[in-house]
C-alpha cells in the first residue's frame, strides 16, 4: 500500500511540475520584431507656399483698389488694400489649429487708416485683429479663406497725417501661427 502512495505522489509531483512549468511559460515570452510606424503629415500651404518656408508680406502683396483720384497700383487716400490668406490643410495628416494676429499699432498715428478681417467662408467680418479656428480630420472642406482689408478714409482732418506718409513706408505685423490641434 506504501508503493501506491509512492506512486501516487511521484505522479502527483509530476503533474504539478509540468503544471507550473506551462503556467511559468505562459508569463515569460521571448519575441523579436520590428516597429514600423508611419508619422503623419503635417504640411500646410499659406497661399500655395509651405508654411515652412517664411515669407515677408509686403504692401506689394496686396491688392490695391484705387479710387478715380488715384493713380493705379498706389495705396493712397481714398484706396483700399485686400490681401487673402487662404490656409490649406488638405496634405495634413492631423488636425490644425490657426491663430492670426495682427498688431496694427504702428498705425495709430494714422486713425483713418483701418484694417478689417473678413472670414471668406462665412462673409462675416470679425471684429478684432485676431482670427482663430480649428481645421479637423473630419471636414470635408480643407481650406480657410481670410481677407485683410486696409481702408485709407479720405478725410480732410488728416491731411496732415496723410503727406508724411509721401515717399515713406507703411508698417503692420502679420503674424500667423499653426499648430497640431489635440481634441479634449
Amino acid at each position: 500500500m506504501r508503493k501506491k502512495f509512492v506512486i501516487l505522489g511521484l505522479v502527483c509531483l509530476a503533474f504539478a511540475v509540468f503544471t507550473i512549468k506551462g503556467t511559468y511559460s505562459l508569463f515569460e515570452t521571448n519575441s523579436n520584431g520590428d516597429a514600423d510606424f508611419q508619422i503623419g503629415k503635417w504640411i500646410i500651404k499659406l497661399n500655395n507656399r509651405d508654411i515652412s518656408q517664411d515669407k515677408l508680406i509686403t504692401l506689394d502683396d496686396f491688392n490695391i483698389i484705387s479710387s478715380s483720384h488715384t493713380e493705379e497700383g498706389y495705396f493712397a487716400p481714398g484706396s483700399t488694400a485686400e490681401y487673402e490668406l487662404d490656409i490649406d490643410v488638405s496634405e495634413s495628416d492631423v488636425s490644425v489649429q490657426y491663430d492670426i494676429d495682427i498688431d496694427d499699432s504702428s498705425l495709430e498715428e494714422y486713425p483713418n487708416i483701418n484694417i478689417k478681417i473678413y472670414d471668406l467662408e462665412t462673409d462675416e467680418e470679425i471684429i478684432s485683429n485676431h482670427a482663430d479656428g480649428v481645421i479637423t480630420l473630419d471636414d470635408t472642406v480643407k481650406l480657410k479663406r481670410i481677407k485683410i482689408i486696409l481702408e485709407w478714409e479720405n478725410l480732410e482732418e488728416y491731411d496732415v497725417s496723410d503727406t508724411s506718409l509721401i515717399d515713406g513706408t507703411l508698417k503692420f505685423n502679420i503674424k500667423v501661427n499653426f499648430k497640431q490641434y489635440l481634441e479634449g
